[in-house]
């Protein structure tokens, strides 16, 4: 019970009054405890090192007990966010960069091949000549090496400087109308470029008209319009109206429709076209990319690497072998990435159909063989420019052994590929940086 509740307004003779409030003593205010004040300052010989050998000066001379005299603690330091773990970050990426040296050594070492690479000893070295066809017209004996010494010809170095012929470019440089516009416009630009245009050619258009150097145009009627343009003027026969107004949409039509088959190509000059675009790629350049596949036996990846080759008008081979298989591909930039994009990203090599239509694969109804994808995979182990193709088209080869894929790509000129590939570690393997994209 508090005290205050107890019989208030009452009091005692000789008793103060009690507070009508809360008289708890967790309530009550305390008043700080008294503080021992220090009168005088320390003596001088208490500041003396000499005479009291255990003065800190740090500490310094006023002997107070107040808080705010003391000596301040220490600050925490924190350290910056992320700092220990870059440390340890550098510790791994070094721990990694060792031990990838050592597995490439590993590596380079199982690489040597004994009955495949050939004996430096079986070459057969030619010896250098006496003088350098470079150095001929300027050796007149052919012993200058010996001597350290070799004789001007002043029929070929004089004072004279020669200056090649000017050649005139193809097209005018002042001319840039003619000469071909290296800016690429989007898709979203072309369409804004032709709205502009057709916007200012009806304005000259109109402008020309009310100049009277034209005749205006006839209204366009249509079925929704017709009754609205001709409510000024009086219609005897409205039948004849619609059939006229059906007439002139009829024209129209045709007129556009006639417009479109005078523009259409014929399958020649379609063909014509195509072969002038291949032509144009091929003068940039011919790239050769090659491709292993673990295994090409699938009948649905042998039609799609065999097709899209010949559709990017591509040449090359794909040597099917028990072991591993190789596709190699030539042709124009353009076309060898578009058959990239389907080698490495279109086709699925894992979960393809393991059976195959009767209709389809056109068999009498016997059961396909089942074939196991589950651990197929396609990397893309080479590309470079090289100087002209070596295939004249696409073919798809089994090899039985591995001799015979090798022959093959030697009367081509490339045996090197088969190496390549059996060397090729799927497990190192990176992904190409344009397919990131």
């Amino acid at each position: 019970m508090l005290r205050g509740d107890y019989k208030a307004g009452t009091t005692r003779v000789g008793q103060a009054a009690m507070p009508r409030i809360s008289s708890v003593k967790a309530n009550q205010r305390k008043e700080p405890p008294k503080r021992l004040k220090i009168e005088h300052e320390a003596p001088t010989s208490f500041t003396d090192p000499e005479k009291n050998p255990y003065f800190d000066p740090a500490l310094g001379t006023h002997r107070t007990a107040e808080p705010h005299a003391r000596r301040a603690g220490k600050q925490f330091q924190f350290a910056r966010p992320g700092r220990y773990i870059e440390q340890a970050e550098k510790l791994r990426n070094e721990a990694k960069m060792e031990q990838l040296k050592v597995e490439i050594a590993a590596r380079a070492e199982a690489a040597r091949l004994e009955d495949e690479v050939l004996d430096a000893n079986a070459i057969k070295f030619s010896e250098p000549p006496a003088v350098e066809w470079w150095d001929a017209p300027f050796v007149p004996n052919g012993d200058a090496y010996l001597s350290g010494t070799m004789a001007p010809v002043e029929s070929l170095i004089t004072i004279y400087v020669q200056h090649p012929v000017p050649v005139e470019p193809p097209a005018s440089i002042l001319s840039m109308s003619s000469a071909p516009s290296k800016l690429m416009l989007t898709r979203k630009e072309r369409k804004k470029v032709r709205r502009q245009k057709r916007i200012e050619m009806q304005r000259e258009h109109r402008e020309k008209v009310m100049l009277g150097l034209l005749p205006p145009d006839e209204p366009k009627l249509r079925m929704s319009n017709f009754m609205r343009i001709m409510a000024n003027q009086s219609v005897p026969d409205p039948t004849k109206l619609e059939a006229e107004v059906r007439k002139q949409m009829q024209a129209r039509l045709d007129k556009h429709e006639a417009e479109n088959r005078a523009r259409k190509l014929t399958k020649e000059q379609r063909a014509e076209k195509n072969e002038s675009k291949v032509e144009s790629e091929e003068q940039k350049g011919i790239v050769s990319a090659v491709f292993r596949v673990e295994n090409l036996n699938h009948p649905q990846h042998r039609y799609k690497v065999s097709i899209n080759a010949k559709q990017n008008h591509l040449t090359g081979v794909a040597l099917v072998c028990p072991l591993l298989s190789v596709v190699v591909v030539e042709g124009p930039e353009k076309f060898v990435k578009a058959y990239k994009k389907l080698m490495l990203r279109r086709i699925d090599w894992v979960n393809s159909q393991v059976k195959l239509d009767a209709a389809a694969s056109g068999s009498t109804g016997e059961e396909q063989p089942e074939i196991d994808c589950s651990q197929n995979s396609c990397h893309m182990i080479w590309q470079g420019v090289i100087e002209q193709r070596r295939f004249t088209q696409f073919r798809l080869r089994d090899c039985p052994t591995e001799s015979y894929a090798k022959r093959f790509l030697s009367n081509a000129g490339c045996e090197s590929y088969w190496q390549l590939a059996k060397q090729f570690d799927p497990s190192t393997a990176a992904v190409p940086s344009d397919l990131l994209v």
